[in-house]
């Protein structure tokens, strides 16, 4: 009997060593956590595959094998504070971000320090979360270091937005996987790292106020920053109905398109010589044409065109000709 035991403990080594000896089941060499594995069929879409390099905090490890597939998410631990924080609902984007599932007991200067950013970084990357109001289950961007997302403009180059923020370009090449400064118009956004928000004036100090005038043209969370040319977002779930902030003629209007990021969209020319758009829609109501008191439901909240976010699901509320009453 001692002999068979022998004999069977030397076969069982055997097999373990030549295990070992394959390429994807080897990570003790590696300073990583494992953050997630998910298994999947081989006809799968390579959605986790998460196109990053090896200075972005998140690889991506495939069994090359066929039949089932093994995906294995491993975050840096250089990445977190907090080690022991749970990290099994962590998904990661091809853009270098990290989606992260709240979980009981969470609150964001905790989900902050557990990934060692500052708990501005979160609230910058995800215009529609509420601090006060999180929820088991909510997904939030965060990004791998400190820093914001900024959204590419039509005409920016790596260099204009290095110079912009007063970083280096390399190091904002470092923080985004796969970007190639030559292709920038293919990404909707970057992270850049160590930055702050720039906060635009777009000369809105010289435009006239009405207060009383436009009414808040939907329901939701105002982000109340400027951007664009005197925008601003206001999130809630798509569908969402959206309402005339002020009576006028539609004059221009498309139910489909990218229309320069706008998605659908609905431009409406007021008495008073200024203009609304309500961009990102779901649907439109309304046809050019139209006369619309305010108050009327002219279409519901959506996310098309150049949306980021979880969902996307906004209402980009545009004003010309006037200060944007409701910029905070």
């Amino acid at each position: 009997m001692p002999v068979v035991l022998i004999m069977a403990a030397a076969v069982f080594n055997l097999w373990l060593m030549a295990y070992l000896e394959k390429p994807w089941g080897i990570f003790s060499a590696a300073d990583s956590l494992l953050a997630s594995a998910s298994y999947e069929n081989s006809g799968a879409t390579d959605d986790s595959d998460a196109a990053v390099n090896n200075q972005s905090p998140v690889d991506a490890f495939n069994s090359p094998s066929g039949g089932e597939q093994i995906n294995f998410v491993i975050v840096d631990s250089a990445y977190l504070l907090n080690k022991s924080n749970p990290l099994s609902d962590i998904l990661p984007t091809r853009d270098g971000l990290l989606i992260y599932k709240v979980q009981k007991g969470d609150n964001l200067a905790k989900i902050a320090a557990n990934f060692g950013i500052s708990l501005n970084t979160i609230l910058w990357a995800n215009k529609n979360l509420n601090s006060n109001s999180l929820k088991i289950g909510q997904e939030i961007i965060i990004l791998p270091v400190s820093g914001v997302l900024y959204d590419i403009q039509p005409g920016d180059t790596l260099e204009s937005i290095a110079e912009k923020y007063s970083v280096d370009a390399q190091k904002i090449i470092s923080y985004n996987a796969g970007l190639s400064p030559a292709k920038l118009e293919s990404r909707n956004s970057i992270i850049i790292p160590y930055a702050k928000p720039i906060k635009s004036s777009y000369y809105v100090s010289a435009l006239p106020e009405y207060p009383g005038y436009f009414a808040i043209p939907t329901t939701g969370w105002n982000w109340g920053q400027l951007h664009n040319y005197n925008a601003v977002d206001i999130a809630n779930a798509c569908g969402t109905p959206v309402y005339a902030s002020a009576e006028g003629l539609v004059t221009e209007q498309s139910s489909y398109g990218w229309n320069e990021g706008y998605g659908s969209f609905i431009f409406i020319e007021h008495p008073n010589n200024t203009k609304t758009r309500y961009a990102h829609l779901q649907k439109s109501l309304a046809s050019v044409g139209d006369y619309v008191s305010q108050g009327d439901l002219i279409g519901y909240i959506g996310n098309t065109g150049k949306t980021h976010g979880v969902t996307g699901c906004h209402l980009h509320f545009e004003v010309y000709g006037a200060k944007n009453a409701f910029a905070k």
